[in-house]
């Protein structure tokens, strides 16, 4: 097939030339327009195989109409790319449109030579367009290589944002948990002991109460940097809850550990603050694999042991104790969750996802409750898991248009039963009683159980404040989210009466601090 060359140039007379070069090489010219739309036009009918085209053609600019004319035509389409050396830095986006010559306008031996080598089915690159063209191409590959290290930067900032805590520095509750995995999985693999601390600032509310919380802030901070002063590089130091905070201590044994624990003491003994003056700290460790097989397990064994610290009169380092035997606690994502959550997300991708986000919320909400770094891992798998019953509940029901028939509407209210009879006999009872409760009321009028006030599990009664606020703030398919103002007004309505009042209380406290803090809650993520 012949060569057919459509000219694209702005200028009358830079496209006079060219047709006339073309003619006199006995190259075939099917169309000259000005611009990319003109180009359009006429393609369709005149069918050219070759487009010689201005880089710096105005309108949709020169790569968008090669772009344009090729998925016209629908089939190979060869470019020829003129330019000037004023607009030689517009002829490298032409690159990524596959053009296969590029020349300098003006140049009639080269225009032709370059129809005759497309038209061949090589390229071609002229001695005259060369040298601007790549050094072009270099300074935006530099530009290119620059902003990219920005990017780098910005994302590990991000990153490291997002693991540390904003008041004293040190990481946080869910690095803690991350970090546990890997450092665990390190220490099977090298047969090498694990150490966790947990550590308590005792009688820190009374802080808050006397002195208010700025200075309890300011205590936290102080006891943070003191902790971080205290412990090896290698070690990892986190605040986990509101004055609690744990430590996981790689290759370390129980007598290194408890020397470790007996460092992070003393360093926050040592403190002198100018309102409280002294602060003291108790401490519970537990080494694996003395004390616990897995994460979760090593964690709580630390848990029961700071908390006979605390009985033995504070201010004092307790290791578990050796005749409790190891704690069995199915890891937060074993596999029989993991399981159960993969088998949700093929049935309901959308309940995983608000599943996650409950979890999220709920486990804020437990850090400004106060409950303790082993209770609120429990929560979360227990919100994790909430809706998990939905499995139980016939498809025809779930992707049901329309509004539900009492009888639908009563099998969508067994799914608690169905989610406790999953996990009852994977996961620890409190989980499982969180998952059936998450649907009962605080006044009794809930389901499945009507249970009423603090009969209701509280990991039940924090899901459930979880689970209704983020059902009204997240779009739906059906409906846009509700105000965030509406929302808290629901909540705030039905305090005593839906929902437990301190759960509330919490809720507040925590948009109050998101607020104030000028920065993102989880609470209002999207859909």
């Amino acid at each position: 097939m012949s060569s057919r060359i459509l000219i694209v140039d702005p200028d009358a007379t830079a496209r006079a030339v060219s047709e006339q070069a073309m003619i006199a090489a006995n190259i075939e010219v099917v169309g000259s327009v000005a611009s990319g739309e003109q180009a359009l036009a006429v393609a369709r009918t005149a069918q050219p195989t070759i487009v010689l085209i201005d880089v710096g053609v105005e309108g949709m600019g020169a790569d968008t109409t090669v772009r344009r004319l090729r998925d016209l035509l629908g089939y190979r389409l060869d470019v020829i790319a003129q330019m000037s050396f004023s607009n030689v830095d517009s002829v490298v986006d032409m690159v990524a449109t596959g053009t296969a010559a590029f020349i300098v306008k003006g140049k009639l031996d080269d225009l032709v030579a370059a129809v005759r080598a497309v038209s061949a089915g090589s390229g071609m690159l002229s001695a005259e367009a060369s040298r601007p063209l790549l050094e072009e191409i270099q300074r935006r590959y530099e530009a290119e290589i620059e902003r990219n290290h920005e990017l780098e930067a910005t994302v590990s900032r991000l990153e490291a944002v997002s693991v540390t805590d904003w008041l004293t520095g040190l990481k946080n509750h869910g690095f803690f948990w991350e970090r546990l995995v890997e450092e665990l999985e390190r220490a099977r693999r090298y047969d090498r002991p694990l150490a966790v601390i947990m550590a308590d600032i005792d009688d820190f509310k009374a802080v808050n109460d006397v002195y208010g919380h700025s200075v309890g802030d300011e205590v936290l901070r102080a006891v943070g940097t003191a902790i971080l002063g205290s412990v090896r590089e290698s070690d990892i130091p986190c605040r986990v809850g509101g004055e609690e905070f744990a430590l996981i201590i790689p290759e370390t044994d129980i007598d290194g550990a408890l020397r470790a624990a007996e460092r992070v003491r003393m360093a926050v003994n040592h403190l002198s603050l100018p309102t409280v003056g002294s602060v003291a700290i108790s401490l519970g460790v537990a080494v694996h694999p003395y004390h616990a097989a897995n994460g979760a397990a090593l964690v709580e064994a630390a848990d029961r042991a700071l908390y006979e610290a605390k009985h033995a009169g504070k201010n004092c380092t307790r290791l578990v104790g050796g005749d409790s035997g190891p704690v069995e606690l199915i890891g937060s994502m074993g596999p029989v969750v993991a399981a159960l959550l993969a088998a949700l997300g093929l049935k309901a991708p959308r309940l995983v996802n608000r599943s996650r986000r409950v979890a999220e919320l709920s486990v804020r909400l437990a850090e400004v409750m106060g409950l303790s770094v082993v209770d609120v891992e429990r929560l979360r798998v227990s919100a994790l898991l909430h809706d998990v019953g939905v499995l139980g509940v016939p498809e025809s029901i779930l992707m049901k248009p329309g509004a539900l028939t009492d009888e639908e509407k009563l099998a969508v209210q067994q799914h608690p039963i169905h989610g406790y009879n999953l996990v009852v006999d994977a996961t620890r009872p409190e989980i499982a009683a969180a998952v059936r409760a998450h649907h009962e009321a605080f006044d009794g009028s809930g389901y499945p159980d009507g249970l009423r006030g603090k009969a209701i599990p509280l990991f039940g009664r924090i899901a459930h404040v979880a689970d209704v606020f983020e059902a009204m703030r997240a779009d739906r398919p059906d409906r846009p989210g509700r105000p965030r103002a509406a929302a808290i007004a629901e909540i705030l309505g039905g305090s005593g009466t839906a929902f437990d009042p301190e759960v509330v209380e919490a809720l507040m406290k925590l948009l109050e601090s998101d607020a104030g803090s000028g920065g993102a809650t989880v609470i209002d993520f999207p859909a």
